[in-house]
């Protein structure tokens, strides 16, 4: 089971440090530190405690905490400034447009492959294998090739189509004339 990812947003370097501190007091371990974000995980853990205790006042309690232990998740947690991502113009991948199949993202003037490129501020995962998109784990595009622009395909090697622009971005003029006329 993967982990679950929650972000933190705080208002000042206090503040951060002070989150910081009560995630640390909960179990959690620092993976990583910038000025104005961190990282932290907690795995999940097996009390022997209360296996033993269940198994000797009961089976039926240490069922009930074996099913509960299987359906937990190691933790992640993500808490950055929130002045320093807005001064750095970063937005994060809840802020974005996504088209239906969550396979193209929104830039303000045209969609962009997910597949092809990241949007600005995807989380990638420690080994840069992965990013997060606001929903689940992608696999990170690959560099595109020297021949140029790759024809956008899906895994059966169909085209896959280009969602129109979203409503927001539509001109209230004609839409087909780019010109701005």
């Amino acid at each position: 089971m993967a982990a679950s990812v929650q972000q933190v947003d705080v208002a000042s370097q206090q503040e951060l440090e002070s989150t910081i501190t009560s995630y640390i007091a909960q179990g959690f371990l620092v993976s990583s530190r910038t000025a104005d974000s961190a990282t932290l995980f907690k795995k999940k853990e097996f009390n022997v405690l209360w296996a033993v205790i269940g198994f000797f006042l009961c089976l039926l309690p240490l069922i009930v905490y074996c099913i509960v232990y299987a359906t937990q998740s190691d933790q992640m947690v993500i808490i950055k400034l929130r002045a320093a991502s807005r001064d750095a113009g970063e937005s994060t991948t809840d802020e974005i447009t996504w088209s239906e199949d969550r396979d193209w993202w929104w830039d303000g003037r045209q969609w962009r492959d997910a597949l092809r490129e990241l949007p600005p501020g995807a989380v990638l995962s420690e080994d840069h294998r992965s990013w997060w998109d606001g929903k689940a784990w992608r696999e990170a595009p690959r560099e595109a090739s020297a021949a140029g622009p790759r024809d956008p395909q899906n895994a059966d090697g169909e085209r896959r189509k280009m969602p129109s622009a979203p409503p927001e971005a539509q001109p209230s003029g004609d839409p087909t004339d780019e010109s701005g006329s």
